[in-house]
Parts: C-alpha cells; sequence; structure tokens
C-alpha cells in the first residue's frame, strides 16, 4: 500500500509560507524535474491540484436540484444556495422535467446550460451517466453524493471503478461518491488568524472541529472526501499545505486510498512547515472493519501506517478532542522560544498534579534559578515552593502583584511555555487570575496556556475573556494540553531539521526486470 504510485510531476515556483507568527520564511523546493523517479520508476514528486475553483467557484449547476416540499434534494439544494450567495457564485439548476427552482430558471440537461460551469452538485442516484455531458461542457469539477459504491461489497467497488475511470478519462475531477455539503458550509469571516484546514473521509466526524469557530478559532476549508474515486485526502493536503492563510491541517482518515500519494503529500507540508495533524482509524480489527463497511477503506497494517506518519511529521491522535486542541494550538502558536515549561497554579496539590503528568508527557520542567525564585518571592510569601511548579497560594486580586508574577516567569530565558490550571471558577480569585494572563500574553512571544477545568464553560472569565483573547491557548482537560504543547514542540523540532526522504533516494533505474510493479 505505502509504496503504490500516484501522480505526475510539475515544477512548483513557490519558494515561501507565511507561518502561525506571521513571518516568511524561504523553504526548500518542494519538486524537481518532471522526469524525476527513483529506482522502482516510480515518481518522487505529486502534481499539486488547484483546487481554488472547487472551493470558490464562479458558478454551480446543481443536477437534480429540487423545491419539492419533503424532499432531501430540496433542503440540499437550499442550503447550496445559501452558501453560493455567501460566496458569490452563480447557480443554475438542472432539471428535465421543471421551470425553475426556487423561483431560478432551470436548464433542462447539462447541455443546455447558459455558461460553462466551475462545479457540478450531482443529487442523481447514479452519477455515471452524467459525467459525460459534464465533459463536454467543460465543467472542471463534480461532487457526487449518491452511496452504494465501495462501502457495499464487490458490485458496488466495480460501479466506483467506473465512475472513477469515467471521471479520468474526461479529465473532470471528482469529489465522492457518497460525501455530502460539508464542503458548503458557511466559514465564518469575521476571524482572523492562521485557520485550520479540515479533511474527512467521514463528514460527521469533523464537527467538533467546524465548531471550534464557536470558540473563535478560523477554519476556511472543509474537504469531505468520502469514497475517494478520483480527488483523495492527499490532494486536499497537498493543495492546504500551499494555502497562506492554513496555519495547520487537521484530519480524520479511515484508510490511505494511494499510500505513496499520502506520503508525497505529508513531504509537501512538512517542507513547507504546515502541521498535519491526524485522527487514523485502524488500530483495532473492529475499526479496521467498521471503516471498510463505512467509506470502502482498506486501513492497512496500522504499525506501518504509524511508522510513515511519524517519518513524514504527521502528528497522529486517537481522539476528536485532542484533534480540535492539538490542531488549534499548531495552527495558531508562534514557534517556541525555549523549552522549558513553568506550571504556575494557585494551589500547590494542582502544581504537584500538572508537574507529575507533565513530565510524563515528555515536557521538560527547569528547576527556575535562584535569583528567579527570590524574584518572585518578593510577591509570593516564603514558605510557598517557587521552584517550578510555582504555587502562588491564591493569585493576587487587589493589586498588581499577580500580573508581576507572570511576567516574571514569561522574562525568564530558561521558559518557553507557562501552563495555569485552573481547576475551577472561584470569583473573584480565578477572574482576575485569567485577565492577567490574558494581558501578560498579548506582550510576549512565548505561549501561555490556560486550562479551565469548569465542567460547566458558561462563566465569563472562560466565555469572553479567555475565548476571547487570541494569545491564550485555552483547554478543557490536563490531558489534552500537554498532549498538545508537546506535538508543538515535537512539530517545530521535527521540521527544523527535515530532510525529505524523496530527496535522498536514489535515482539509478534499475534493470527493468528488477522493478516492482507499480
Amino acid at each position: 500500500m505505502l509504496g503504490s504510485t500516484h501522480g505526475t510531476l510539475t515544477t512548483d515556483s513557490r519558494r515561501a509560507r507565511v507561518i502561525a507568527c506571521g513571518e516568511r520564511r524561504p523553504g526548500p523546493a518542494v519538486h524537481g524535474r518532471v522526469d524525476d523517479l527513483d529506482v522502482g520508476g516510480r515518481p518522487l514528486h505529486a502534481d499539486v491540484p488547484d483546487l481554488s475553483r472547487f472551493f470558490r467557484p464562479q458558478s454551480v449547476a446543481v443536477i437534480g436540484a429540487s423545491d419539492a416540499a419533503g424532499r432531501p434534494n430540496t433542503g440540499m439544494t437550499r442550503q447550496l444556495l445559501d452558501w453560493a450567495e455567501h460566496v458569490g457564485a452563480r447557480v443554475h439548476p438542472v432539471h428535465p422535467a421543471r421551470p425553475a427552482v426556487f423561483g431560478i430558471p432551470c436548464a433542462p440537461s447539462v447541455a443546455a446550460l447558459p455558461e460553462q460551469v466551475d462545479l457540478a452538485v450531482l443529487l442523481i442516484a447514479d452519477p455515471l451517466p452524467v459525467i459525460g455531458e459534464l465533459a463536454e461542457a467543460k465543467v472542471k469539477f463534480a461532487v457526487a453524493f449518491a452511496s452504494g459504491f465501495a462501502e457495499t461489497g464487490e458490485a458496488g467497488a466495480a460501479a466506483q471503478r467506473r465512475l472513477a475511470d469515467a471521471a479520468r478519462r474526461s479529465g473532470l475531477r471528482l469529489l465522492g461518491p457518497n460525501t455530502n455539503l460539508n464542503a458548503f458550509e458557511h466559514f465564518r469571516d469575521d476571524l482572523t488568524g492562521p485557520a485550520i484546514a479540515l479533511i474527512t473521509q467521514s463528514g460527521h466526524q469533523g464537527r467538533p472541529v467546524f465548531a471550534l469557530q464557536d470558540l473563535g478559532i478560523r477554519l476556511t476549508h472543509w474537504a469531505p472526501t468520502g469514497n475517494e474515486a478520483d480527488l483523495e485526502s492527499a490532494d486536499f493536503i497537498s493543495w492546504f499545505a500551499e494555502q497562506p492563510e492554513v496555519g495547520a491541517i487537521a484530519a480524520y482518515l479511515e484508510g490511505l486510498k494511494d499510500g505513496r500519494a499520502f506520503l508525497l503529500a505529508a513531504d509537501r507540508a512538512a517542507r513547507r512547515g504546515v502541521p498535519v495533524v491526524a485522527v487514523k482509524v485502524g488500530r483495532t480489527e473492529t475499526g479496521a472493519r467498521t471503516a471498510a463497511s463505512h467509506t470502502g477503506k482498506l486501513t492497512g497494517a496500522d504499525d506501518v501506517v504509524d511508522a510513515a506518519m511519524r517519518q513524514y511529521g504527521v502528528i497522529r491522535v486517537d481522539a476528536l478532542d485532542e484533534l480540535q486542541d492539538t490542531a488549534a494550538l499548531l495552527a495558531r502558536a508562534r514557534p517556541p522560544l525555549a523549552e522549558g515549561v513553568a506550571v504556575y497554579s494557585i494551589s500547590g496539590g494542582t502544581g504537584a498534579h500538572v508537574a507529575d503528568l507533565a513530565t510524563a508527557a515528555g515536557l521538560t520542567l527547569p528547576a527556575l534559578c535562584a535569583a528567579k525564585q527570590a524574584e518572585l518571592h518578593q510577591w509570593i510569601p516564603e514558605y510557598l515552593g517557587v521552584a517550578n511548579p510555582v504555587d502562588n497560594g491564591g493569585h493576587p486580586v487587589g493589586d498588581a502583584r499577580g500580573r508581576k508574577i507572570i511576567d516574571a516567569l514569561l522574562a525568564d530565558p530558561s521558559i518557553g511555555t507557562l501552563i495555569c490550571p485552573v481547576t475551577g471558577p472561584f470569583p473573584p480569585l480565578s477572574d482576575r487570575l485569567v485577565r492577567d494572563l490574558v494581558d501578560a500574553a498579548e506582550e510576549t512571544d512565548k505561549l501561555v496556556c490556560v486550562v479551565w477545568g469548569s465542567p460547566v464553560g458558561t462563566e465569563p472569565a472562560y466565555r469572553d475573556v479567555l475565548l476571547g483573547s487570541s494569545r491564550v491557548a485555552t483547554f478543557r482537560t490536563v490531558g489534552n494540553c500537554l498532549r498538545a504543547v508537546r506535538a508543538w514542540f515535537d512539530h517545530h523540532r521535527f521540521t527544523a531539521s527535515y530532510r525529505s526522504p524523496f530527496d535522498e533516494a536514489p535515482r539509478t533505474p534499475s534493470p527493468p526486470s528488477a522493478r516492482r510493479p507499480p
């Protein structure tokens, strides 16, 4: 699986990407000569499809559009119309028996469309007969929602191969089948900063990441790839890695259609310094079997997939809440300035507990030097420990001492990250604490993390102050915070020393008889 051949070769002229901290940094060329092959005759670089007209089409045809009450296509047509209005796309419904849909004139067929369209949305049970018509009309992209393909067994897999072959012959790029409307959601355009781009092979699994917008975290794209008859996860990883607004790529994967294509895409992201955070199903036989029946994916040997992901810097997480938290942190956090982590708490017990967990997670908690401890003891009683973790005995409320403590910790050159666990709301102490943390975070390039432990999550200190800050990384669990911070450190270490295995692959062709089949 991981050695299969996919993709053509191209030349990439882009030499820099916008990284999360707002800097531009030069990066290595991702592509070499168009004839660059390994010893087995397989390409060492893959083309990146231009998906800009898929995500931002100027004109859209909706095949099978409906406004009849109670029909599933009616709700889908309405959502597509709302989305098209939001992105400024013209919509042309296509239906052989309807003069109009929602007041918009219908074309009776694809051939009768009034203009060439960028994207065709196929709300029909069998998309295969329409592919040729779309090709003749020079449609660039199509989305097939119909199910009943590879996820149903061999007969469905054969039908999917016919659909893929038709798309390949036509030159049209196809998303699906067995996909949904996630690509046509309304993304908030009032949010700024580096964004998450999302890929899901099961649409509903992306909902938690999509909901991050409610917490002020920007999301710009969602690719629900479904069965991947044509366009696959690797295509979207490659394209997302080239988009300057994308700070991280989050993915829910059930299987890899083409292992080599996936590695080439991961390699591109690694060269660009774009984190790829992925949930990959198939650690157990039960999960692998369920994935096969859901989207027809073969999950592959998990230990092989896991090793390949590590080699190319893909950050594998187990749960959707980890996917949320890790992708959000890596998208928005600036590069680390130091490896050390300081734990600052209002309770000695909390500090000891989190220090244990942080050390077990592989984070470094350096002991603060004697001079720094003496400085902290100007504002913290002498009997409290401040070596790291730092126990303040209760964050000062009535004056500026609390802010001075935080600033002193962030000024320590051995500290790159400050983690403050708030086990529960305790106004006014907790309110003043988070306000001081937010204000300090606005004036530092170091990472400030807060774990808000309340199960309610409606407190003003959390909803308004913490979530209102783009500079504080806020978590709901200590475990997710520590794993995300560890992934952030690991990713920056990885990209700083990354050397692509494809650059170092032998290029001398072997004799034809010795070559592996593609």
